[in-house]
């Protein structure tokens, strides 16, 4: 039986390859676009790390609203992809590298915010800690984290009787508010937490994290 892990994996290889995987390429979420541009005035140009990017759509968007971003994912097919879109769309300070959210290969308190829009609902809850351990490493004193996470409302987990499955060959998870408290509160102030309004299966995180 595969591990989560590979499961994930392999189904994003194939995604990205093939580019039909049921999310948007291009254009941000309503709600990472919200966010990220309230956040742009509280640490303006501050340094913006993108966890699981992806395509790099918000990536982009943190770029054009002056971020110095770098995105990370760990499928080339998807970093290829950004790269490219990047270009098209002329956006610059923006670094694309290959990486695990397990394993960032930055220095202590390197960013000023923290961007994971679809990263932490694919990890199994035995590796949560180790998650949110990465996550607190690279992130600066009261720098942001902002959570976009799975609610029990997504579409694939329609008379799902276990908060996880592996659907379409990818694990996943939803969350509901009491874990996302127990799993951060100790470290962050957690600003918002709001489930998306139209229903479509999201929880949207904004956190600041303690002083040390």
């Amino acid at each position: 039986m595969l591990s989560a892990e590979e499961a994930n994996r392999r189904y994003f290889r194939e995604a990205y390859r093939t580019g039909e995987h049921g999310w948007a390429v291009e254009a941000p979420a309503l709600e990472a676009a919200r966010v990220l541009k309230r956040l742009a005035r509280i640490v303006p140009h501050g340094k913006l790390l993108d966890v699981g990017c992806g395509e790099g759509r918000h990536s982009i968007l943190a770029a054009k609203l002056g971020f110095r971003v770098t995105g990370v994912d760990f499928e080339p097919q998807a970093l290829e992809r950004a790269r490219r879109f990047a270009r098209a769309k002329r956006a610059r300070g923006i670094v694309f590298r290959r990486a695990s959210v397990f394993r960032l290969p930055f220095a202590e308190a390197s960013f000023d915010v923290v961007l994971d829009y679809g990263c932490l609902h694919h990890q199994k809850k035995s590796d949560w800690r180790a998650y949110r351990r990465s996550i607190l490493r690279v992130l600066a004193p009261r720098g942001f984290y902002v959570l976009s996470v799975f609610s029990r409302r997504f579409r694939l987990f329609r008379g799902s009787r276990r908060p996880w499955h592996i659907a379409q060959g990818a694990y996943r998870r939803y969350f509901v508010p009491g874990e996302i408290r127990t799993l951060f509160g100790g470290d962050f102030e957690i600003l918002e937490l709001a489930e998306q309004e139209d229903g479509g299966g999201f929880w949207h995180v904004l956190m600041r994290r303690s002083s040390i």
